[in-house]
C-alpha cells in the first residue's frame, strides 16, 4: 500500500532511479567515505621565542639565533 502512495506522489519511475543512483560500493563503505574524509594535517614550525615562522629542517631561528623550534600540527 505504502508503494502505490510513494507512485501516486512522485511518479511510477522513483524507486528505478533511486535504486540507480546507489553507488556499487556498499552503502557502509560510501558513508565512511563521506563522513570521515582522509585527514589532512599540516605541521607549522615556528620559534618558540620570537614566533618567527621557519622551514622544517631549520634548527636556529634566523630572525633571533633561538635553538628552541616548536612543531604544531593543524588540522
Amino acid at each position: 500500500m505504502r508503494q502505490l502512495a510513494v507512485n501516486q506522489a512522485c511518479g511510477p519511475n522513483v524507486l528505478a532511479v533511486a535504486k540507480s543512483s546507489i553507488p556499487s560500493m556498499t552503502s557502509k563503505q560510501f558513508i565512511q567515505q563521506i563522513v570521515r574524509p582522509k585527514p589532512s594535517s599540516i605541521t607549522h614550525h615556528e620559534c618558540r621565542h620570537c614566533g618567527y615562522s621557519v622551514e622544517k629542517d631549520i634548527d636556529e631561528c634566523p630572525q633571533c639565533g633561538s635553538h628552541e623550534i616548536a612543531a604544531n600540527d593543524l588540522e
